[in-house]
């Protein structure tokens, strides 16, 4: 029998690809924005495009919010993907500095203008001015997988107990997953990501991620 997942429409978009690749590893998908619906569901998933900003302020301080932690409180299993997963921490400094949900340590902040990738081994070349935001393919260690990104905002101060995979862009290494016990974040898109995104929500699904 297909698990039932809510997934949590907060107007943050992606939506429609989310849902197609959760239905494609066996989920049965509500999509909703009734904080108590969210509240009595046993699986949400938070996907997010986008910034911090009046619209998370929002979110964060409203019904769904409140919904959210009751969600977690009680044991369910929750995944943010993106600025769903940003949003589970302390805040970000984007717009000024915004509030997040505060349930996990940490704080996004913008990725620096000036890096550059490393050069070349063996030479004395310049290295390639990196675009920001980190839009592509990176893999993320220890897993060794590759999975697609689209952020200008990464996670700093992260408790290291919960900071499961990592990624490295230019010269910042950032947490790409997050675990703590029944929560579980990703800065990637996995719905994006191919067969090793749709392994990766599978797995979560599964219960595999706490």
């Amino acid at each position: 029998m297909p698990r039932q997942v809510v997934l949590l429409d907060a107007g943050l978009g992606n939506l429609g690809s989310v849902e197609r690749a959760l239905s494609q590893v066996g989920a049965a998908v509500v999509r909703t924005s009734d904080p108590d619906t969210v509240a009595a569901a046993r699986i949400v998933v938070f996907p997010g495009q986008g910034a911090f900003g009046e619209q998370t302020d929002a979110i964060v301080s409203g019904p769904l919010g409140s919904a959210i932690r009751a969600f977690i409180d009680k044991g369910g299993s929750f995944l943010g993907i993106c600025l769903g997963m940003q949003l589970l921490f302390e805040g970000s400094d984007e717009a000024g500095g915004r509030p997040g949900l505060g349930l996990l340590q940490g704080r996004a902040r913008r990725f620096p203008n000036d890096m550059v990738e490393p050069p070349p081994p063996g030479t004395d070349l310049p290295g390639r001015r990196l675009k920001i935001p980190h839009m592509g393919w990176n893999d993320v260690s220890p897993d060794g997988e590759h999975y697609y990104f689209v952020h200008s905002y990464y996670v700093d101060g992260a408790d290291p107990e919960h900071v499961t995979w990592t990624c490295t862009y230019g010269d910042v290494t950032f947490p790409a997953t997050v675990v703590r016990g029944n929560v579980v974040g990703c800065q990637f898109h996995p719905e994006k990501s191919q067969r090793a995104g749709l392994r990766f929500l599978r797995a979560f699904l599964l219960g595999g991620w706490k």
